[in-house]
């Protein structure tokens, strides 16, 4: 089973090929600008890097969200041009899930992304990757109220002092979601969990 992963959720962008759980090639690096431009291309050497073509391709595994609204924008087009041509189906998975299978020792993940003006993107994770607080816009400090030392605390951005880079793990999560059924690409929609600045400026006018 070939399975493709993307995600442009945040700028640290990742494309991951694998066989069955076994990671062929994955690319996971921070891209200040114009991923739009770049992404095609790094899908094309993942696979080229695993011996592959896009016509071997079983899964697609698409982050749609949270994140940012440009890179949400970009991965799930992505994902629905490649599994309308396929003729795959998408499973849309979450940038805070995706961040929740970094490896630690302790009991919880808090994956966590700059949502600006003292908010987060936030939710809670156990080391199974089982959902205890579901992804949700909330103020971070709302969010680490009464979290003690069995928490986790996971960004690519600079929140706190005792926040952690992820160090993401394509195969746990393909293993969670290996048998989900999927839907059709163009059932897959962003996942914003926000207005955009445009849709909150046009609400406050009317």
């Amino acid at each position: 089973m070939k399975s493709l992963l993307i995600d442009t959720s945040t700028s640290n962008v990742i494309v991951s090929v694998l066989d069955n759980l076994n990671v062929l090639n994955e690319y996971n690096e921070y891209i200040n600008s114009d991923i739009a431009s770049k992404i095609m291309k790094i899908i094309d050497e993942c696979l080229t890097n695993s011996n592959l073509k896009i016509q071997d391709i079983d899964r697609i595994y698409v982050v749609n969200g949270p994140g940012s609204f440009t890179g949400i924008r970009i991965g799930v087009t992505i994902g629905k041009v490649i599994g309308w041509s396929l003729n795959k189906k998408i499973i849309p998975i979450s940038s805070l899930e995706l961040m929740s299978t970094t490896d630690t020792n302790k009991q919880y993940i808090i994956p966590m992304i700059d949502a600006r003006r003292g908010n987060v993107f936030g939710a809670i994770y156990d080391t199974n990757l089982n959902c205890l607080k579901n992804d949700l816009l909330i103020n971070i400090d709302e969010l680490l109220n009464d979290k003690d030392s069995n928490y986790e605390l996971v960004s690519y951005d600079k929140l706190r002092d005792d926040v952690v880079k992820p160090k993401i793990n394509v195969s746990k999560l393909i293993e969670k979601h290996m048998n989900d059924n999927g839907i059709n690409p163009h059932n897959l929609n962003p996942n914003y969990l926000k207005l955009t600045e445009a849709e909150e400026n046009r609400l406050k006018s009317d």
